[in-house]
């Protein structure tokens, strides 16, 4: 997976804040490999924090448990350590 940078100030090009989803408006956006990610992080205590829509990877999928975050791409692939910074 690529670097991918979320800061306070910037926001990737196109992306958009809107009001909040609940989880199961945030679930219906995922696609079917990315549900199957989401699935097995559920098992370790990761839940789904948001999606954000990045023009060169497109949608990634961002899970939480505690203070630790994980990504699944659209390919339902899944990093464990993303290079990514949450803003507050």
């Amino acid at each position: 997976m690529s670097h991918t940078t979320m800061t306070g100030d910037t926001q990737p090009q196109g992306e958009r804040r809107r009001s909040a989803f609940d989880p199961q408006q945030w679930w219906q956006r995922l696609t079917m490999d990315q549900k199957f990610g989401v699935y097995q992080l559920n098992k370790f205590g990761f839940e789904l924090a948001f999606i954000r829509n990045l023009p060169t990877v497109g949608p990634l999928a961002v899970v939480r448990r505690n203070q630790e975050y994980a990504t699944v791409n659209k390919q339902g692939e899944v990093d464990l350590k993303p290079q990514i910074t949450i803003r507050n």
